[in-house]
This record gives C-alpha cells, structure tokens and sequence, in this order.
C-alpha cells in the first residue's frame, strides 16, 4: 500500500509540477503577449507625439533669459523707486512684450515673445522693460490713466529716450506696423534743438 501511495505521490507531484509548468508558460506567454501588444498601441502614440513635437518647433523651456531679465527689472524696481512684485515669463505673445496684473494676489507678470526677445540687445531690453515697469507704475498710482505715452514718461526715469526709440522700431518690424515716436515719446528735444 505504501509503495502504491508513494506512487501516487510521487505521480500526483509531478501532476502538479507540469501543471505549474504550463501556467508558467501561459503566464509568461500572456505576458508576452501583453507587452507585444502594449507597445504595439503605445509605440504609435509615441512616434506622434514625437513626431508632432519635431513639426511644432522648439518648445518652451525655461529661458536663461529669465534670470537676466528678473534681475534688470529688481535694477530698475530700486532706480525708480517701485516696491512692486514683478514676475518675467517669455512665452508667444502677441504684443511682443507686456504686463498684466494678477487680480488679488498684487503681483505682476511681464511676458515677452521669444523672438522678440532674441532681436533685442542690452540697452533695448532695458528700455522695454522700463517702459512695462511705467505701466505697472501707472496701475499704482490712481488716478492716472494708461498710456503708452506715460508708461513712456516713467520710463525715461530709467532709460534713454533714443533706446525706447530703437525698441519701438524693432516692435513695428516684429507687428509689421508704425506709429508716430513723437506721439508715444514725446517730442524730441535733441533733434529740436538742431
């Protein structure tokens, strides 16, 4: 009776053997089969998000400029006497730079446009960021109104009039437009003298 037992034991162990054999072969071949079919939908979706990404251009990343301009906007803060909080992003814009006020936190965001960015040299850069520091002034301090020609009054506390010259002639390149500098600056004093 013990050797029919331990027959049937030793049978009934390699039973269960061969039966865990084959699960680990289903398992390992449904795991297979799994990962074949998950790159199969996920290897597509990638080659166009890839692909979408090479046709869209550079993307956006954080610009070293960022620190650059941070710091001339803290410089010109102190020169013209403004505690404001003012934030720089560079991101597309229409406008090519601007400011806006964020509602009930008190702080304002600067963007400037990549491009136009790149286009502009140290002594513009300044003057465009003198000129939407004046516009932040003039949102904090009622009851003026916002203008393009006091937003460049303020700024010539900072900056030349002949560099807000050059930024808004690279700005009416950039927009494919014009305007009169006299409007917008002021006459100019120098060349009346003349």
């Amino acid at each position: 009776m013990r050797k029919i037992h331990e027959d049937g034991a030793a049978h009934n162990l390699m039973q269960r053997t061969q039966f865990v054999f084959r699960l680990g072969n289903r398992s390992t071949q449904n795991k297979s089969k799994f990962s074949i079919a998950v790159a199969l939908f996920y290897l597509p979706a990638l080659f166009l998000v890839r692909f979408g990404c090479l046709h869209a251009g550079p993307q956006t990343t954080p610009s070293p400029n960022v620190d650059q301009i941070s710091a001339i906007i803290n410089e010109l803060c102190t020169q013209m006497q403004m505690s404001q909080d003012v934030h720089v992003t560079v991101a597309p814009n229409d406008r090519m730079v601007s400011v806006e006020r964020v509602s009930d936190v008190g702080m304002f965001i600067m963007c400037f446009d990549e491009r136009f960015l790149a286009d502009l040299d140290s002594d513009e850069l300044r003057a465009a960021i003198a000129h939407e520091l004046g516009h932040v002034w003039i949102f904090s301090h009622h009851p003026y109104l916002q203008t393009e020609a006091l937003a460049n009054e303020v700024a010539m506390r900072a900056v030349t009039r002949e560099s807000l010259e050059k930024v808004y002639k690279k700005l009416w390149t950039h927009l494919g437009t014009s305007g009169n500098l006299d409007e917008l600056l002021g006459p100019d004093v120098v060349q009346a003298r003349r």
